[in-house]
């Protein structure tokens, strides 16, 4: 007798990953991430920045709407994760109200004593608790705790930090500066479409400079809140 052998299973496929990212913070990934992560998705943030906006007049929901924008966008973008410009609506955001409220006074209560401190303590605690806000909003950390964490999670990286942010922010600035001037040379003098033309690239050049910032913060935790655990 032949011997039948039943055809082998095609292997289930295997759910798609996330590229690994580098363990160590340096600058050039700092800026390549930013600018990466924040022009991939770069409508859905500007989608996001406008609902933020349109809503910013309703009290209660503006706090949660703030937070989604400025802390929930760049745990979503750490994770690699698609944004869906709606999120800014969840619950959750508007739930974590109370310590995010105490955590920004925690902040600008420290940050301006340090500036007293003839301005560079200042500037170094603005670095050292930039993952702050994401840590509590992730991790459910309370305020002082947040803050605790993200001084840790930052040493040692301070100046990487400090000048990767201002590089992104001038290497974006400085190119869209240039664009807006452009503009403003090319189109006819006082007439409405040059005001509708200038104001649509307004927006649209801020948006960036959010995406690229939203970016920055994304892979600086990425890389960064892990040694918080």
């Amino acid at each position: 007798m032949t011997e039948q052998t039943t055809p082998s299973q095609p292997a289930a496929p295997s759910e798609p990953t996330a590229p690994t990212l580098p363990e160590v913070l340096t600058f050039g990934d700092l800026l390549s991430y930013s600018f990466r992560w924040g022009f991939g998705q770069y409508f859905r943030i500007l989608l996001a920045s406008l609902l933020w906006v349109l809503t910013l007049w309703i009290p209660y929901v503006n706090v949660g709407t703030t937070i989604a924008l400025t802390a929930g966008i760049p745990l979503l973008l750490s994770r690699q994760q698609r944004i869906d410009p709606t999120i800014i609506f969840d619950r959750r955001y508007r739930d974590a109200m109370a310590d995010w409220l105490l955590l920004m006074v925690l902040l600008i209560f420290g940050i301006v004593a340090g500036l007293l401190f003839f301005v560079i303590p200042g500037l170094v605690l603005t670095i050292g608790w930039v993952l702050a806000p994401l840590l509590l909003v992730d991790r459910g950390s309370t305020p002082t705790e947040a803050l605790r964490l993200s001084w840790r999670a930052t040493l040692g990286e301070k100046w990487t930090l400090f000048f990767g942010r201002l590089a992104v922010q001038l290497l974006y600035f400085i190119p869209a500066a240039i664009i807006g001037a452009i503009l403003v040379a090319v189109l006819p003098e006082g007439e409405a479409i040059t005001g509708v033309v200038l104001g649509i690239y307004g927006v649209l050049a801020y948006a960036g400079l959010v995406a690229v910032d939203l970016g920055y913060l994304g892979y600086a935790y990425a890389v960064l809140g892990k040694r918080s655990e």
